[in-house]
């Protein structure tokens, strides 16, 4: 369950009570927040066949900027919304493919 990234609300729910179970401090949005940036790195290191890219969020935590092996930002993931949680809340798999999406027009330009 460690190692899982929620990709709805219930999957959240079930990674919510097992991180609060194992004496960890957590709570819905932060729950989200981790599974959009865990999905990110995924979907980067997929594209590239391996993890030669980091994600991060933005200083403002609006967006996720994606770091190249120079340690520049190649990229960043923006929401459509108010932010990455709120979509993740309206349409988490649409979030997911729009990321997946997003990533790789991201590695092909760089």
């Amino acid at each position: 369950m460690q190692n899982l990234i929620p990709g709805d609300m219930l999957e959240v729910g079930q990674k919510l009570r097992w991180e609060l179970d194992a004496g960890m401090t957590a709570d819905e949005s932060s729950v989200i927040n981790d599974a959009v940036l865990a999905g990110t790195q995924y979907f980067v290191d997929e594209a590239l066949e391996g993890s030669y890219w980091t994600v991060k969020w933005a200083d403002d935590h609006q967006a996720i900027d994606i770091y190249g092996t120079t340690g520049s930002v190649v990229g960043q993931i923006k929401p459509l919304s108010a932010s990455l949680e709120a979509d993740f809340r309206q349409d988490s798999q649409g979030l997911f493919i729009r990321i997946e999406k997003e990533v790789a027009v991201i590695v092909r330009d760089n």
